[in-house]
C-alpha cells in the first residue's frame, strides 16, 4: 500500500504544555479549533493604542490584541471598516498561521451584539492551503474548500 502524505501543522508550545492530550502535529478540526483559541485570545485582548497609531505603527509584543473601538457605531459604514482594519491588522500580526485575511462587519437587529464579524482566510500546511471561515461572534467554526 502506498504512503499517504499527512498533512497538519506543530501545535503551539503552550498548547502542547497546557493539555495533556494535546497532539504533536494539528490537522482539520484540530488545527482550526488552536487558531479559533488564537483569535478568542487575540480579540479578548486590547491594545494600549489609538486606532490611527495602531494601524500606522509596527504592532509590537506591548501592543498584543486589538484597540478598543467605543467610539465607534455600528450603524455607521465607514467605522465598520476602520474596525475590520484592525481587525485584520490584528491577525495578520498575531496570528502567522493565517494569510489572505478579510473580516467583514455587517449590522445586526440585535441590541445586544449590534456588529456580526466573518473572518475568510487561507491556512497553509507544509505547503498546502485550505480556506477557512470563522464566525467571530460565536463558537462557530466552518471549515471551507474540504474535498
Amino acid at each position: 500500500m502506498p504512503s499517504r502524505e499527512v498533512y497538519g501543522q506543530r501545535a503551539p508550545l503552550f498548547e502542547r504544555l497546557s493539555a495533556r492530550d494535546t497532539p504533536l502535529v494539528l490537522d482539520g478540526p484540530a488545527l482550526a479549533e488552536s487558531i479559533r483559541g488564537a483569535l478568542v485570545r487575540l480579540l479578548g485582548s486590547r491594545a494600549d493604542r489609538s486606532v490611527a497609531s495602531y494601524l500606522a505603527g509596527p504592532r509590537l509584543v506591548t501592543s498584543y490584541g486589538v484597540p478598543g473601538t467605543v467610539d465607534f457605531t455600528a450603524v455607521s459604514l465607514s467605522d465598520r471598516q476602520l474596525m475590520a482594519r484592525c481587525l485584520e491588522a490584528a491577525i495578520a500580526s498575531y496570528e502567522p498561521r493565517l494569510s489572505d485575511i478579510s473580516v467583514v462587519l455587517e449590522p445586526t437587529r440585535d441590541r445586544l451584539r449590534p456588529l456580526e464579524a466573518r473572518l475568510t482566510a487561507t491556512v497553509t500546511l507544509m505547503g498546502y492551503q485550505r480556506a477557512v471561515v470563522f464566525l467571530l461572534n460565536g463558537r462557530a467554526v466552518t471549515l471551507a474548500g474540504e474535498g
